[in-house]
């Protein structure tokens, strides 16, 4: 694979130092270009690094040094330390004991990672912009060899030391490590990053540069400590100085994870191979029984009843509905198979103080008023495509507080756009299905809870669980019911009765 710093400077593998024959290369620069490749080989694509500003040059007069000091210095501050791993380790533990995250959970753990891979970037960065700074293998090292390494090596050890920390607490917990895998746009979080660290991380070409990184600073230490007299390098040699208890744990620690690199590959590839061919078997049919229905029937739903349902609708209500004619009703729990979520229309939108970015404006106009997961993904819907059906209950979550309700409406709506999840796996957050939107925009705000059930193997939330959570805890009100007995709307306390007939 090639590697991340390789690409991005827009070096060819032929010839990895422009204008230094190849053969040439010093043990200096194959450790400065080690730095830059010991904690991935690859690049994630969702960095957004630039090639052309990563080899831009800056001021003559003091070359990149400003910039990478800076650079470290508030990547210092911001890398996830082990305290803060191991202890949201520690408040996860009730949920990696259940076998899921809730929403609050996923989000709190998606938001310590994204962190991590957007500094991660910064570093690698970093780490290109000095490779030209490298010596050439033959005469003496100049002054701004020293400068380009200790640079290097302070972001080649703020690299390796958090991946660490992350790999040692969640890699070998399965439902951590298949969160940390899936991708999830709205963190720039893409999918299988957390393997590719792993694997970058541990493979033995990392661990020897690391080691000959590591030998080098300790042969040069004098040269090294020399540079304590400039401010800007007090600053990074100080941050080494407090690498050093790090580097020295891992010169210990090494083949360990080598061993541990090996056997993974060799266990992980049949079940990856084994997960793609059953995901795409999963898609095939849930698409094909999606669109299973009866052509000559005529839905019960009529514009009648639409028209009066819109004349109540509330942002964060929730439509739970039936086909009578689809086929999967076979498949899914209960008499009700179907959740959506409403958004409500511009005003009412705007009456709560949510404020949507320019594209799902666009997307959001009337009669937009759903947010709804379908075959075709997550997606803002019309009321006349979601009650194209024949049956549907509408609830009401008893919430005053129209702080939470906005928020409500962020958590759900920020995961308009993704793909439908035909596996019905909530632990796999970057493709959801129906009850799942509900599900992430509700779940831990103010006292609403709901439980995942488990079922073949996996901990889903289906539409009945969601009304019987909802009405056993008293948190939502029927507001209206149709379909259920003969073609009438039912209000409150008569439509909840019969309502809870059906579950």
């Amino acid at each position: 694979m090639v590697s991340y710093v390789r690409n991005l400077a827009g070096v060819t593998p032929k010839n990895r130092f422009p204008g230094v024959n190849r053969k040439k290369t010093s043990f200096f620069q194959r450790n400065l270009r080690s730095i830059g490749d010991m904690e991935s080989r690859n690049a994630l694509p969702e960095t957004g690094t630039d090639p052309e500003n990563a080899s831009e040059k800056t001021d003559e007069t003091h070359g990149p040094w400003f910039r990478a000091h800076d650079t470290l210095m508030a990547a210092a501050s911001s890398m996830p330390t082990a305290t803060e791993v191991v202890k949201l380790r520690a408040k996860l533990e009730d949920a990696i004991a259940r076998g899921y995250f809730t929403p609050a959970e996923d989000e709190e753990i998606r938001r310590m990672y994204a962190r991590y891979l957007h500094v991660r970037a910064a570093l690698h960065e970093t780490v290109a912009l000095l490779r030209p700074h490298a010596p050439k293998w033959y005469g003496r090292a100049k002054p701004d060899a020293m400068r380009a390494f200790v640079l290097a090596w302070c972001a080649g050890c703020m690299l390796m030391r958090p991946a660490r920390y992350l790999i040692g607490e969640f890699y070998h917990v399965p439902v951590a490590r298949k969160l940390l895998n899936q991708s999830e746009p709205r963190f720039g979080i893409p999918e299988n990053s957390f393997s590719q660290i792993h694997r970058s991380a541990t493979r033995p070409q990392t661990v020897l540069r690391f080691l000959r990184a590591a030998r080098f600073a300790e042969l040069h230490a004098e040269e090294l400590d020399r540079l304590r007299t400039d401010p800007i390098f007090a600053d990074i040699l100080g941050l080494l100085d407090a690498e050093k208890p790090f580097v020295e744990t891992q010169k210990r620690k090494h083949a360990k994870a080598m061993a541990s690199y090996g056997w993974g590959r060799l266990r992980g590839r049949p079940r990856a191979t084994y997960h793609k061919v059953m995901w795409g078997i999963f898609e095939a049919s849930g698409r094909a029984i999606a669109e299973m229905r009866n052509p000559f029937h005529r839905k019960r739903v009529n514009a009648k009843v639409r028209h009066r349902v819109s004349q109540t609708l509330q942002p964060c209500d929730i439509l739970v509905t039936r086909h009578d004619d689809a086929l999967s009703n076979l498949f899914l729990p209960g008499f009700w198979p179907h959740a959506a979520l409403v958004i409500g229309h511009e005003a009412q939108r705007q009456a709560l103080g949510l404020e949507l970015d320019a594209e799902r404006v666009a997307k959001s106009h009337p009669p937009i008023c759903i947010l709804e997961a379908k075959k075709d993904g997550v997606r803002f819907r019309a009321l006349r495509e979601t009650l194209h059906v024949d049956a549907f209950v509408l609830l009401r979550p008893k919430i005053t507080d129209n702080r939470i309700r906005r928020t409500i409406l962020e958590q759900a709506i920020s995961h308009e756009g993704k793909l439908y999840d035909f596996e019905f796996d909530f632990n796999r957050p970057g493709r959801l299905v129906c009850t799942e939107v509900v599900y992430r925009g509700f779940d831990g705000q103010g006292d609403l809870r709901f439980a995942l059930q488990r079922r073949a193997g996996r901990h889903t939330l289906s539409a009945e669980d969601l009304l019987k959570q909802g009405l056993a805890s008293d948190a939502f009100e029927v507001v209206m019911l149709y379909g259920v007995q003969g073609n009438r709307i039912l209000y409150g306390d008569r439509a909840r009765e019969l309502l809870e007939r059906t579950l």
